[in-house]
């Protein structure tokens, strides 16, 4: 009775730790319906534990109970921990309360069920134990989405040139198949990181030489799939990785001879990756150069503007909102309408037609919710990125850093596929610091 009561805890325990992977592999392919999936997920997850308790013969008031335990237990640990994903809680009750005073509820109600991955996201991790075993799980999942991501955009991009290469249907917008390049970006970029990480520790634990080889490439894939899609974001995040996850590996193996090598190699890959697909990613550097040179001269306000002076002007007005506002926010869903008030009042004919938000999180959360909200978010990032985490804590930092990146030119917490995957890889690295800490622990001398 004991073997099959350990077994039955073991099959429910499995079925939780690759429901948990499985998430993470859909994280970079999936762009609507996630929040249904979870709920989906949660309660096909509650009736297999309900039904496992009920063949065990516990009592009734364990399972019957189940969900109320589950709710309670999350909260109390989030109360109890009061890092980043105690935060987020306190971000998602902040932006129900905005509800009172939203003046489109409509609108406002599809926005709080977007913000409801700062609540479901926290109360599913602080319910997770994490190991070894688990968290590598989790990250070869994410890393196999990746992989998926690049790999049908491609197919996607070479059948929509007529199953020939066609250099326009392999660049920027038209690359990748369901994101918007700068989000399509920011997930590779996260996968290259990791990615690296991972290699770095297969290298360390001497595992053979194939599945490093196979990393490697899928590597590559990620740095060529970034600079064709042109996002400047994607580049500088490219940019900054390569460079900070190369030092973190001269810290790791502290070899002379793998300096060089590794030295050698990203020099060649990059520069080859830049000279053979960076034509159209210099171009909108370039023009960004333009837009930042010409901020202050007179222009026409209805002619065609870069992407880079319009996010000028949209952060210029953002910020003129905001104050008249006197810094509370407008209430959830009424910022976006604030800021397009804000720019007809300016005569900005072009950038008001294209009915754009902020294109920077940061003031997009201010011009809802005031700087309660811009504190809380700025809290979140930093407790959950910037902090020790032993031989890890440079990954975690660089983290930190490519998520405010990308939170500073995108407001990619108003859509689902940067909201949902920023909490997730938030809450994944506060709740599993400890796993972090003892998975990439390494100790070498200098050879």
């Amino acid at each position: 009775m004991k073997s099959i009561e350990n077994h039955l805890v073991y099959k429910r325990k499995k079925f939780y730790d690759y429901a948990l992977a499985f998430l993470a592999l859909l994280m970079p392919l999936v762009v609507k319906g996630f929040p249904i999936l979870i709920i989906i997920t949660a309660c096909i997850g509650i009736v297999y534990f309900f039904r496992a308790y009920q063949r065990l013969g516990k009592p009734k008031k364990d399972y019957y109970f189940l969900p109320y335990n589950l709710l309670r237990d999350g909260l109390l640990k989030i109360i109890k921990e009061r890092n980043a994903m105690f935060f987020m809680v306190i971000l998602f009750f902040v932006y129900c309360i905005s509800l009172l005073f939203s003046e489109d509820i409509e609108n406002a109600g599809g926005k709080i069920i977007l913000k409801s991955c700062y609540i479901y996201f926290p109360l599913i991790f602080s319910l997770t134990k994490w190991d070894k075993d688990k968290l590598i799980r989790v990250i070869d999942f994410f890393l196999v989405g990746c992989v998926l991501q690049v790999f049908i955009s491609y197919i996607d991009a070479y059948f929509q040139s007529g199953w020939k290469y066609n250099p326009a249907e392999f660049y920027y917008t038209k690359l990748s198949f369901n994101l918007h390049p700068s989000y399509a970006a920011f997930f590779i970029s996260i996968g290259f990181i990791l990615n690296c990480a991972r290699i770095i520790q297969l290298i360390k634990m001497k595992q053979r030489a194939f599945y490093i080889f196979i990393r490697l490439i899928f590597l590559i894939a990620f740095a060529v799939y970034i600079v064709m899609l042109s996002s400047k974001s994607g580049l500088l995040s490219l940019t900054i990785s390569v460079i900070t996850m190369l030092f973190y590996a001269f810290y790791c193996f502290k070899s002379r001879r793998m300096i060089l090598i590794g030295s050698f190699c990203v020099v060649l890959l990059v520069g080859s990756g830049v000279f053979l697909f960076g034509e159209r990613a210099a171009i909108k550097f370039s023009e960004m150069g333009r837009s930042l040179k010409n901020k202050n001269s007179i222009r026409n306000k209805s002619a065609k503007m870069s992407s880079s002076a319009t996010r000028l002007v949209l952060w210029e007005n953002s910020l003129i909102a905001i104050e008249n506002s006197n810094y509370m926010g407008y209430g959830l869903g009424d910022g976006k309408q604030k800021l397009q008030d804000q720019l007809a009042k300016n005569g900005e004919e072009f950038v008001l037609y294209k009915n754009y938000n902020s294109h920077n999180q940061f003031l997009e959360t201010t011009l809802s919710i005031g700087l309660i909200g811009l504190i809380l978010l700025l809290l979140i990032i930093s407790l959950g990125t910037f902090r020790f985490v032993g031989e890890f804590t440079t990954v975690y930092i660089l983290l930190g850093v490519i998520i405010i990146v990308n939170l500073s030119v995108e407001s990619m917490m108003e859509k689902q596929a940067g909201s949902i995957a920023i909490v997730w890889l938030l809450c994944l690295l506060v709740s599993a610091k400890d796993s972090f800490k003892t998975v990439f622990n390494f100790k070498s001398g200098l050879r």
